[in-house]
């Protein structure tokens, strides 16, 4: 039986763990240590101002939790419910899709860069050359038709089929062949990892990992503290593996890449927002829009319209981070400095904001419905991943919305079709 603390760490209240616990690690890190692996001065070493005012933002997160625990004025269902035996064919048909769409996607990735650069992908990932494929992506290397967004889509999808298995694992449905249903499923999984490891898209195998914990946990009887600390393990090994790919041709020391990338995109954020908070550093300064922070969509899915270009973006803040004497390596800091840059002492009132979405949807997603299904593992990951310094809940909300309407239309033409 699970206990208040299991039910705790799976809701959003519990999502603020990690970062609360990173906040205190950047603010007691050993100077001395953090300069000799980072290669930069150590600004949150004891530094009051990251703590107090990181801790008054999910404080606001909190109330914003709170505040939003009310049953809804209105009430409503899209479709009519299916029959246990026609969901069975409706999770066959979107598991059978998703397996396409990934053999599709990894087909064109393939065909597009050999054609572009007459390289073979495998041999550009497993030669520790993978930023190769970051620095192409979508500059000299564009893959029409949104195919190069296929794996944004799909994780939506698979949060999805996942929850709807392990209903049908409690016994809510009789399932013969439920050992078939478990094999296609896990293939689907296996080929959205292995086909993001050669991509080293890690933001989305972080993510999946994040989701399948709240899922896996909320279904589960055993203790969550032993899932969470799973997870984080995959996650480091899979942090690990992806530096390897990325980073390994440059015959840098292999323990010092691993140790200096791991604190760059964790405890090198809280420097950052340290120095945003004194106001010697500002993205905002050097061209990136305020908007971009509080709303970061890049672009429409499957269309041109584009309204952030983060690449260059990222160009930008590296150049403000280096022309202050910290590493140009590293960019990230925090979502509290991110916010912090664009409406100042007004973000705990984003934050607020911010835990009363992640409370409607946790309530959506404990009541099966298919939006909080989707959504509610993507917020939590987005409130985990506090270093990155946009909200990845709003950056990938386009891709999940229309891994929504995608169920949400397949289960419409399905009942068209039976009645």
């Amino acid at each position: 039986m699970k206990t208040n603390i299991d039910k705790l760490i799976t809701s959003p209240y519990g999502a603020t763990l990690f970062p609360i616990i990173l906040m205190m690690l950047s603010f007691a890190f050993p100077s001395s240590l953090y300069e000799y692996l980072i290669n930069e001065p150590n600004y949150m070493f004891l530094n009051y101002k990251i703590i107090t005012f990181g801790m008054l933002c999910i404080l606001f997160y909190y109330i914003g939790v709170y505040i939003s625990n009310y049953k809804p004025f209105l009430h409503f269902r899209l479709l009519q419910k299916l029959k246990h035996q026609h969901l069975l064919i409706n999770f066959k048909i979107i598991l059978a899709f998703v397996i396409i769409l990934q053999f599709v996607y990894f087909f064109f990735l393939n065909i597009f860069f050999y054609k572009s650069l007459n390289q073979n992908l495998l041999e550009i990932v497993f030669s520790g050359r993978g930023q190769l494929i970051k620095d192409c992506l979508g500059i000299e290397i564009k893959i029409p038709f949104g195919i190069a967004s296929i794996p944004n889509y799909v994780l939506g999808i698979e949060f999805w089929l996942i929850y709807n298995l392990y209903t049908f694992q409690k016994g809510m449905f009789d399932i013969k062949n439920l050992k078939y249903l478990k094999l296609a499923n896990t293939l689907s999984l296996i080929l959205l990892v292995i086909f993001n490891i050669i991509s080293v898209n890690r933001p989305i195998l972080i993510i999946l990992i994040i989701g399948y914990f709240v899922i896996h946990s909320y279904f589960r009887k055993e203790s969550v503290i032993f899932n969470l600390a799973k997870s984080w393990f995959i996650i480091l090994l899979s942090f690990v593996f992806i530096s390897i790919l990325r980073w390994s041709s440059n015959n840098e020391n292999l323990v010092n890449l691993i140790l200096n990338r791991l604190l760059g995109y964790t405890i090198a954020s809280f420097n950052r927002f340290a120095l945003i908070i004194d106001g010697k550093l500002s993205y905002v300064d050097v061209g990136i829009p305020k908007v971009f922070y509080i709303f970061p969509i890049l672009k429409i899915p499957l269309t041109n319209i584009e309204f952030h270009n983060l690449l260059e973006y990222s160009r930008l803040s590296l150049s403000a981070c280096g022309n202050l004497g910290l590493n140009p390596d590293y960019n990230m800091a925090t979502l509290f400095g991110g916010i912090y840059q664009s409406i100042g002492i007004a973000t705990p009132i984003y934050f607020c904001f911010l835990g009363f979405i992640g409370r409607r949807l946790y309530i959506s997603f404990k009541n099966g419905k298919t939006f909080g299904i989707i959504f509610y593992p993507l917020f939590y990951a987005s409130v985990v991943l506090c270093m990155i310094d946009v909200n990845i809940f709003i950056m990938f909300f386009p891709y999940f919305f229309y891994a929504f309407l995608s169920i949400v239309l397949l289960k419409f033409l399905f009942n068209f079709l039976i009645t």
